[in-house]
């Protein structure tokens, strides 16, 4: 089985520091696990995706191409067409809504190919139900439509052991460790986390913070966390990531209460394969992934006062929070990469690899 991973969007690739990369990285691991030949196509000229295609077709049939939407190409899709090659699309945002909310107006020819590739596709996989709706408005029958949030390695990610070198060095003991790791940006609402860990140690709660990544976190806890109640980690290597969130005790998802409600964050499924507690708001998707008082805590968007009360009740029940840790862990377990690589194999191909 032959599996050409198309990526043409120029601002990704595989080696890059960012979630979209991992994501591309993950999703043809995947598929090489599951036994295909992996043929992994990174250009943005699409006459360059052309001939890496036809260069690979005469060495042999591709069976399946898998592609990562990219707004305004159409290569991989017309090759799929002319070679009557199933073609599987991943999309991960509504990038017409995002291009024209950052960047300016959207041609009618960009959203009339946009239209052509969604609609040529035999799936398409979503991150959310947002960007399904997305999808269905361009026209993609229902039910070639699937949802399924970003993944995780779940034998990478797993819960640390019970005494862990790096989660001594990270936090002092005795305390709570509340854990962000990634790139810091506006829509994280990292000032309103900082605010809400100020307010926990003013009242005498053994929080500590581990910020693991890129970004002026010490701006943000300036005035709420003194230093000595936060550890901070420079960027790491997404191999590196695993231990690092493993050290974490709950996950919080701090948002702005005006996030955009389409994304699926990496960093939940991770977090929670390691058994870290989410507490996350009721935006977007996550209440799909995060059920209430099951597997996680869930806090309305606009309300900090009840974030900062399941974090006191994860401190002061220690019982309850270790039933929440083993759930988030099995709710992981059926959220890989790998399943959503052998989905899309058995909707495309009738196998499962």
């Amino acid at each position: 089985m032959r599996i050409a991973c198309v990526n043409q969007d120029r601002g990704i690739r595989p080696e890059r520091k960012k979630g979209a990369a991992v994501h591309l990285r993950e999703m043809r691991r995947s598929f090489r696990a599951l036994g295909a030949d992996v043929l992994a196509v990174d250009a943005s000229d699409p006459a360059e995706v052309r001939t890496h295609l036809e260069t690979s077709w005469d060495e042999a049939p591709i069976d399946l191409i898998y592609e990562r939407f990219s707004l305004g190409a159409t290569a991989a899709s017309e090759f799929a067409s002319d070679r009557h090659v199933p073609l599987a699309l991943e999309v991960n945002t509504p990038l017409v809504e995002e291009e024209e909310r950052w960047r300016g107006p959207v041609g009618d020819e960009v959203r009339s190919q946009e239209r052509r590739v969604m609609q040529n596709a035999q799936i398409v996989v979503t991150v959310s139900n947002e960007v399904a709706r997305y999808t269905l408005e361009r026209g993609v029958s229902p039910d070639r439509v699937f949802v399924f949030p970003n993944g995780v390695d779940t034998e990478r990610f797993h819960p640390r052991a019970a005494s862990d070198p790096l989660r001594a060095r990270l936090v002092p003991p005795g305390r709570f460790a509340l854990g962000f790791h990634g790139r810091l940006r506006g829509w994280h609402g990292f000032g309103r986390l900082a605010e809400a860990c100020g307010r926990m140690l003013a009242e005498g709660h053994p929080i500590h913070l581990v910020v693991v990544g890129e970004g002026d976190f010490e701006q943000a806890l300036e005035g709420h966390v003194p230093a000595d109640r936060f550890t901070r980690v420079p960027w790491v290597d997404h191999d590196e990531v695993p231990a690092y969130v493993a050290s974490f005790d709950a996950l919080p998802l701090t948002y702005l209460p005006d996030a955009p409600c389409y994304f699926s964050p990496l960093k939940l499924a991770e977090a929670m394969a390691c058994g870290v507690v989410p507490v996350v708001p009721d935006v977007g998707d996550l209440t799909k992934v995060v059920r209430h008082e099951e597997n996680g805590l869930v806090f309305p968007i606009d309300d900090l006062d009840a974030f900062v009360s399941h974090v006191r009740r994860l401190i002061l029940e220690a019982e309850f929070h270790q039933a929440l840790s083993s759930a988030a862990v099995k709710t992981a377990l059926e959220m890989s990469w790998t399943r959503i690589a052998g989905f899309v194999l058995e909707r495309t191909l009738g196998s499962e690899g």
